[in-house]
């Protein structure tokens, strides 16, 4: 990648890296929990089968017990092969993976497409390094540090592209779209899932209290409604093939899990109950059930005003 020159953009790429890195190691409660239940490589929610009203099924170990267990690693599995299935990777593609995190996505396309060229960018070094030990052996797949808001490649150089849970830690999700733009070709597919409000208002309905507590958790500034995320792939030369709201089967039934959690480990027995199950749980202190609950109540009142979109764009 070549060397930025912009010593503005290179202070706020030094700043933005730092800020994400904290998003996804174990310096908040929300992660350490997440981890416990098998939060690895794959670094976004999970698909799960069951959506509202039954989002309780995905957890359930035995028809008598209702214990919580994420089943998260399959879920993780779960939501690539449903957003590449969006991508259509018939024939020669040239695929890029915007926000790759440790690269299992871009493997996994690789993989399982082995006509297909696929690169994953990440801003993170530590994370493009970790892909390049785990999967760098895999011919048909190339990893770089990559910034979203400039992309540093020539133009029309892909066909195909997937952005999977990564969107909302860019500032300009616009100046990422116009990037998309310049690099992709005519007649190229872009699959963006992302955490959307449900319209501009929705944002107001959350206390500026909670939108800290859960936007430090997962390093972002600000959502995108999901109008402002259509007109502004509209604006940079995209059309609006689907808008897919997958809520019900990603962030309802995390909810549910966090809230059962959370009212668990406010009580004796119920904290017991959970390290018995799993005792990686072991190692939380009072403190930091305390902090969960405070983050699992945050987490709901955001997400009730909020979506979970896959949204399918086409040039």
């Amino acid at each position: 990648m070549s060397e930025v020159t912009d010593p503005a953009h290179s202070v706020s790429r030094t700043a933005a890296e730092a800020a994400i890195g904290t998003a996804y190691n174990a310096s908040n409660v929300t992660f350490r929990v997440l981890r416990a239940f098998g939060w690895g490589p794959l670094l976004n929610l999970g698909y799960y089968p069951f959506g509202k009203p039954l989002t309780l099924l995905n957890f359930l170990v035995t028809p008598l017990i209702l214990t919580p267990f994420f089943r998260l690693p399959v879920a993780q599995v779960n939501l690539v092969k449903k957003s590449v299935a969006l991508l259509d990777l018939r024939g020669d593609r040239r695929v890029l993976d915007v926000g790759c995190g440790r690269g299992t996505s871009s493997y996994m396309m690789a993989s399982a497409f082995p006509h297909v060229q696929v690169t994953g960018i990440d801003l993170l070094a530590e994370n493009v390094a970790v892909a390049r030990t785990l999967y760098g052996n895999t011919s048909n797949l190339s990893y770089r540090e990559g910034d979203a808001m400039n992309l540093d490649f020539p133009d029309r150089s892909f066909d195909r592209v997937l952005c999977l849970e990564a969107a909302f830690h860019f500032p300009d999700r616009a100046r990422f779209l116009s990037e998309l733009n310049r690099v992709v070709d005519a007649g190229t597919r872009v699959v963006i899932v992302d955490f959307m409000w449900k319209n501009a208002e929705a944002r107001r309905n959350c206390d500026d209290a909670t939108l800290r507590l859960v936007g430090s958790t997962w390093q972002w500034s600000s959502l995108d409604s999901v109008q402002e995320y259509q007109h502004n792939a509209r604006m940079n030369g995209f059309n609006v093939e689907a808008s897919l709201d997958w809520s019900s089967h990603v962030t309802a039934p995390l909810r549910t899990i966090f809230n059962c959690v959370a009212g668990l480990a406010q009580r004796t027995w119920g904290r017991a109950l959970l390290v018995q199950q799993n005792p990686l749980l072991r190692a939380l202190t009072d403190e930091d059930w305390r902090e969960f609950a405070r983050s699992a109540r945050a987490h709901s009142d955001v997400q009730r005003h909020s979506q979970y979109i896959a949204l399918v764009l086409n040039r």
